[in-house]
This record gives structure tokens, sequence and C-alpha cells, in this order.
């Protein structure tokens, strides 16, 4: 069993291949529409729990992803029972993940919409680990900084969005492995014991190359390894 969980950022449709986004964007409208028995079924079938709509290079100027997921829908709609967002949970689906143009998470959705105690209960965010607001977007300046020095080129291209350290902290392993289209490897992202963050990315092209990063809780990093592997 994998001690990680695996995080999908590209956010063009030309990023991959047409039944992946064919799929995605099936599994939107199910959600975008309340059908949350059907849209359960295809999240386990094809084990997208955090998927949200992806756009064309054209849309993304003038419509962008909202970065909605299933989890976003089922906190706003009045068809969404407590058992969907058991089911969605259980299947993987990230309570700390925040909508791109809201920025809010499932629990700020249904609180907002006025859901009972109970689901807000079960939709609460959860942190493995305690960690202040400061240091949390310490850790994201510094992993944003860097995987765009290693790869900026392919994050604009493919408008990845990098891992949400929030997210981070809701992995039980508190370890996120983020594959980079067109890199051909990307970054294993780590919370150490120490509350150190380390970034471990490697490239397989002609034969091979790996690079270790380490991020401190104010933000500041270094490479503290460079060479083939």
């Amino acid at each position: 069993m994998l001690d990680y969980q695996e995080w999908t950022g590209g956010q063009v449709a030309s990023t991959y291949h047409d039944h992946y986004v064919q799929t995605r964007a099936k599994l939107a409208d199910l959600a975008y529409n309340g059908r949350f028995d059907k849209a359960l079924d295809l999240i386990e079938e094809e084990k997208i729990p955090n998927s949200w709509r992806l756009r064309t290079s054209e849309e993304f100027e003038n419509k962008p992803p909202s970065g909605w997921t299933t989890l976003h829908q089922a906190a706003l709609l009045p068809t969404a029972e407590i058992s969907h967002v058991e089911r969605l949970i259980s299947l993987g689906a990230y309570r700390n993940l925040r909508t791109l143009d809201t920025n809010e998470t499932a629990y700020d959705i249904a609180k907002r919409s006025g859901k009972s105690r109970d689901f807000l209960a079960a939709l609460k965010p959860v942190y493995k680990r305690a960690l202040d607001e400061e240091t949390i977007k310490n850790f994201q300046k510094g992993l944003d900084e860097v995987v765009n020095d290693r790869v900026n080129r392919l994050i604009v291209e493919h408008r990845f969005r990098i891992p949400p350290i929030e997210v981070l902290l809701e992995v039980p392993t508190m370890h996120i492995w983020s594959p980079i289209p067109g890199f051909y490897g990307g970054f294993h992202i780590k919370l150490k014991e120490d509350d150190t963050l380390e970034l471990e990315s490697f490239c397989r092209v002609a034969g091979g190359s790996g690079m270790t990063h380490m991020v401190q809780k104010d933000g500041t990093w270094k490479c503290t390894e460079s060479g083939l592997y």
C-alpha cells in the first residue's frame, strides 16, 4: 500500500487524454445537477474524488476552472445527504481543499448554505498536524517558489495547480506525490517530524536527475541535494 496520495493538478483539457477529460466533465455535470448517487458511482469507478471540470486553453482566459469538486457541490445543494458526504470522504475527497473562484472549503459553503449541525460536522476540515496560519502560508509560498524555480514553463503551460499545504495536512501520512505533465517525473512533498517541508523532485529524461529542497517554517528554502539517479 502506498504511503502517499497523488495530486493531479493540470487544468488544461489538452494535457490529458479524451476519455479522462470527458469523464471529469461528466462527473462535474452530475455533481452540478445534484445527482450524487451517480456521481459517487463514477468517482468510485474512475478514482477521481477530487476532480473538477477542466477547460480548454481558449476557455481559460474568460472562464477559468472554478475548482468545485463533488464535495463542494454536495455542501451547497439540497439533494445531498450526509451519507453522500460520508461516502465521498471515504473515497478520498479532501475536506481541506478550497474552490478556486471563491476560496472556500466545503465546510465554508455548507455553513453559508444553512446546512445542519451534523452536516457541518461531517465536513469540518481535518489537520493531521496543527500548524498556525502563518506557517501554512509560508510553506505554501516556499513550495510554490521551489516548484516554479524547477518547472515554471510547464506550470504555466498546463495551468498546473500546485498542491495546497492545507490538503497535505489532511493526508494521513502528510506525503503527496505530484506528477508534473511534460516533466516525466514530479515532486514528492512531505511534512517532516521537525516541521520542515521536504520536496524531492526528479525527471526521468536523459538518464534522470533529481533534487531535494527543504522549506523552513518561515518560507525560506534551499537545495540540499542534486544529481543523477
